[in-house]
């Protein structure tokens, strides 16, 4: 058998290798360069720039799932409501070793890792070199924004770790958020960062008026109002950025590269390339369930493959209609009539569906075009880091907080005026948190945006009790689930586990209170 030669071939080579006289082994290796040696030249600058962009592509599944899981925006369902990991999110049950909180963690620090590779090696004496330098700081910053308002004390690292490093010890969380204020001012103050001509002309790198954006958002978790309220309105008045007109597709592959998009990690299908295959999916993780659907016609969405996670939940669609958000509230969420009236319907086959109150996500819904029956199915649309919408929003919680009113009526009327709702003469911080939800329903702001408030403990508090199910009628049911341990846990859920794989290695790390 052929397999059979090569494994004994390999193993004769290594038993005479092994007994071989040592002056044979001690031979310098050809075409290795050393990391001092390598990144001299403006094509190596941006090849370890370009591992930052990969590396922060891959942070966005985990993060999707953590994030808008762990907030009121949606119910897990999915597969099974006893055996899918995801439930153990929306519940709060999860404990340290849970894979997507190990994931998204690891995957931040292989960001830092990279940046830190551009910020140790390249040496600025380029433009090229200068804009590496610069878009790497922008890389650690964001990363470190993601850890902290998570984690709280994540490891400070901010160069290459030696192997004697390794066990870094829980960082001081004012040391992490000066790193951030710093590699972000100085990011933006260097000169070196892509600019906009004006709102139409998109660029797929880091742009100043992004890395102003990030460091608003930081001095927001910093409570830092008037830095934030500065630094935020320099984004607004850039005029570099706009909203985008066709809300109903902000979040499909017809919204690419739009106007409002800060920062994007791009996704294109290679059929010839396997690797990152779970990248793309989280498109048709979010998709309708489409075994328990029947489509009595041809729609112009994806019409079957579907994994169903991800469904409204009732306060969703709630806090749209009391807001008389008409407008959002179709280009994100629709009903099950709604759904019957473009001509899907239960299954007849499916008693019912669980998870689901009536409500199917409307806003990352998948276009047949967009689908790939490549091994499993994938949807390579892009991932949006921030939109501007955000932005104005940061601004007028900013603004208001420092004491401008004006300013923030004006931020907040900006998204209003795109949701075709009236315009408001003044406005407070629970007008702010109400547009907030619905402008950004299921984009990963809530959970960190509630912590942040302090109203996660109110608002999240019975997560997991209750269980919908809709039936082919229309009828949904709920179901409480006695489990006393489910729900946001004061004094606990505030920040997420350190993950218990990093806690078995690492002696000199600290887990966070409650876990």
């Amino acid at each position: 058998m052929k397999t059979k030669h090569i494994l004994l071939s390999i193993l004769v080579i290594s038993y005479t290798a092994f007994f071989s006289c040592e002056d044979y082994l001690d031979i310098s290796q050809h075409g290795v360069n050393t990391l001092d040696d390598f990144y001299k030249t403006d094509a190596d600058a941006e090849e370890a720039i370009i591992a930052c962009y990969s590396s922060w592509k891959d942070t966005y599944q985990s993060a999707f799932w953590l994030k808008n899981l762990l907030s009121d925006d949606c119910y897990s369902a999915g597969e099974s409501w006893t055996a899918a990991s995801a439930q153990l999110l929306s519940t709060y049950t999860f404990d340290s070793d849970f894979s997507h909180i190990k994931t998204l963690y690891t995957n931040l620090y292989k960001v830092i890792y990279a940046a830190n590779i551009v910020l140790e090696y390249v040496k600025g004496d380029s433009d090229i070199k200068f804009r590496a330098r610069a878009e790497a700081k922008v890389f650690r910053a964001m990363s470190y924004i993601e850890l902290i308002s998570l984690w709280g004390t994540p490891p400070l690292v901010d160069h290459p770790l030696a192997s004697n490093e390794y066990a870094q010890a829980n960082g001081d969380t004012n040391a992490l958020w000066a790193l951030v204020n710093q590699d972000l001012t100085e990011a933006i103050e260097s000169g070196n960062l892509e600019e906009k001509a004006n709102p139409d002309a998109f660029t797929y790198r880091i742009t100043k008026q992004f890395a102003q954006a990030l460091l608003g958002k930081a001095y927001m978790y910093q409570k830092n109002y008037n830095d934030a309220a500065a630094t935020l309105n320099a984004v607004v008045n850039s005029g570099k950025y706009a909203l985008y007109t066709d809300f109903e597709n902000i979040q499909t592959t017809k919204g690419e590269a739009n106007c409002e998009s800060m920062f994007e990690s791009n996704y294109v299908y290679d059929a010839n390339n396997a690797t990152g295959i779970m990248s793309d999916m989280i498109w048709v993780y979010i998709h309708w369930r489409g075994d328990m659907l029947s489509f009595n016609e041809p729609t112009q969405i994806y019409s079957h493959g579907g994994w169903g996670f991800f469904n409204p939940t009732k306060e969703s669609y709630d806090a749209f209609v009391g807001m008389g958000d008409t407008y959002r509230l179709n280009a994100s969420i629709k009903t099950y009539q709604q759904m019957e009236d473009m001509g899907i319907s239960l299954s007849g086959a499916i008693a019912y569906m669980p998870d689901n109150a009536g409500y199917f996500s409307w806003k990352y819904r998948v276009y047949e075009e967009d689908v790939i029956n490549y091994y499993w199915l994938r949807c390579p649309n892009n991932a949006r880091a921030m939109r501007y919408a955000e932005v104005l929003l940061l601004a007028a919680e900013a603004n208001l907080q420092a004491g401008s009113a004006t300013e923030a009526v004006e931020c907040v009327n900006k998204v209003r005026t795109r949701a075709r709702l009236s315009a408001l003469v003044s406005v407070s911080m629970d007008d702010i948190k109400k547009e907030k939800r619905l402008e950004l329903w299921m984009e990963g702001c809530r959970y960190q945006d509630l912590i942040r408030w302090g109203d996660a403990a109110t608002v999240l508090a019975q997560r997991g009790r209750e269980r919908p199910a809709l039936y082919k009628d229309g009828r949904v049911s709920w179901n409480e689930q006695k489990n006393a341990s489910a729900g946001f846990k004061t004094g606990k859920h505030e920040l997420l586990p350190f993950p218990a794989t990093e806690m078995n290695v690492n002696k000199n790390m600290k887990q966070n209170p409650g876990w």
